[in-house]
């Protein structure tokens, strides 16, 4: 009369969700590696005067130029994460992917740190809008066109705030049809549908770093990123009371520095004041 169940046997799906590839703000721009703990540049102040023509035995123009050293101590990104040691010894996949998931959150934080340095820089090119006759598009190709007129490069970036993306993808005509494509195929059902990656024909980048409405628009060339390594994460098993709760901990950091080397090769567009 005894009632016998055989023993259930776990088996364990190791096919964890892997972390997104993230587009760095920092691979956009210049990267540099240092040693120390700061970083000392050098911007180029205004350019006075013009180059001219000049005949034989004439004076020529004179043109002048300066620069400025300035000093950027690095920035520390970093958390720390606790862990059982079973999951470290017992299931080492699930401890890879808690360090996956900690190495892409630093990630977003360094990206908002990057955005944030370049539009808090003081000095920066400025554009507006009014909203009715220059539209925000409008405006971006105002900024677009102001870095090309006002530096030696060509707009590489447009930084945006994802609300921004999102009105402007679904921004429409008279005819109520989608500038960008409609849900289903291209403009006016004519060719396959493609989510625009860029804006007049210039990368764009998301980032809650910007504030709706605003856009960055940035050359390659005008930004700089100074990285001491790259993002480290460490273990330790004596940290704290870890070792009588059988755990450990896993730190992340990183240290970087950005900054605008080139202050004409970024705009900041922002709308008109009512």
């Amino acid at each position: 009369t005894d009632v016998v169940t055989s023993a259930q046997i776990a088996d364990v799906d190791r096919s964890i969700a892997p972390q997104p590839r993230r587009n760095a703000a920092a691979d956009l721009f210049q990267v540099s590696t240092i040693s120390g703990n700061a970083i000392t540049y050098f911007l180029q102040g205004a350019y006075e005067g013009t180059p001219a023509a000049t005949a034989e035995s004439a004076k020529k123009p004179q043109n002048s130029t300066s620069f400025e050293a300035k000093t950027l101590a690095l920035t520390k990104v970093a958390a720390y994460i606790k862990e059982t040691d079973e999951i470290l010894y017992d299931e080492p996949f699930l401890a890879s992917e808690v360090q996956n998931s900690l190495v892409y959150q630093i990630g977003k934080v360094e990206d908002a740190t990057v955005v944030g340095a370049i539009a808090g820089t003081s000095g920066i090119g400025a554009e507006t809008y009014d909203g009715s006759t220059v539209t925000f598009a409008d405006g971006i190709l105002k900024a677009i066109k102001k870095v090309k007129g006002d530096s030696a490069f060509d707009a590489s970036v447009v930084i945006l705030n994802p609300a921004d993306v999102f009105t402007l993808l679904t921004a429409k005509d008279s005819n109520q049809q989608y500038y960008g494509g409609g849900y289903f195929s291209g403009a006016y059902g004519n060719g396959a549908l493609n989510i625009p990656a860029n804006i007049w024909g210039v990368q764009i980048f998301e980032s809650s770093a910007v504030s709706s409405g605003d856009a960055l628009v940035c050359a390659r060339e005008a930004v700089k990123v100074w990285k001491k390594g790259g993002i480290d994460v460490r273990i330790f098993e004596q940290n704290e009371d870890d070792a009588i709760y059988n755990r450990v901990t896993l730190v992340g950091e990183e240290r970087l520095a950005c900054a605008v080397v080139d202050l004409k090769g970024v705009v900041l567009l922002t709308p008109e004041e009512s």
